[in-house]
């Protein structure tokens, strides 16, 4: 292993070991593992394709659109994922610092 890889390794360890890393992450299992969560992120999606089927007909569009508003606003208020979203813009903080000090 050189000394690159080693360095490497120690910055990994470290940065998997601050606090907002391991909370994004148990947070992200939290939502996978939240079948009631997974669901509605599935019926989101599937109207949001729906709505790309149906940009002919007027009415069924406007039909799939409010499906898929319901669905979306259910799933982006849930407390996990409203957890999950300003933890992911910590660690993007955390990212982009270590970003900026690699580039120097």
């Amino acid at each position: 292993m050189t000394d690159f890889e080693e360095k490497l390794g120690q910055l990994r360890e470290v940065l998997f070991d601050r606090e907002e890393v391991k909370r994004y992450f148990a947070l992200k299992r939290a939502i996978e593992a939240d079948s009631e969560l997974m669901k509605t992120n599935e019926l989101l999606r599937l109207h949001q394709k729906e709505m790309a089927k149906n940009l002919h007909n007027p009415k069924k569009y406007a039909e799939e659109k409010a499906l898929f508003e319901h669905y979306s606003d259910v799933y982006q208020n849930h407390p996990l994922v409203v957890n999950y979203e300003a933890c992911k813009a910590d660690v993007y903080v955390l990212l982009t610092q270590l970003k900026n000090i690699l580039e120097k």
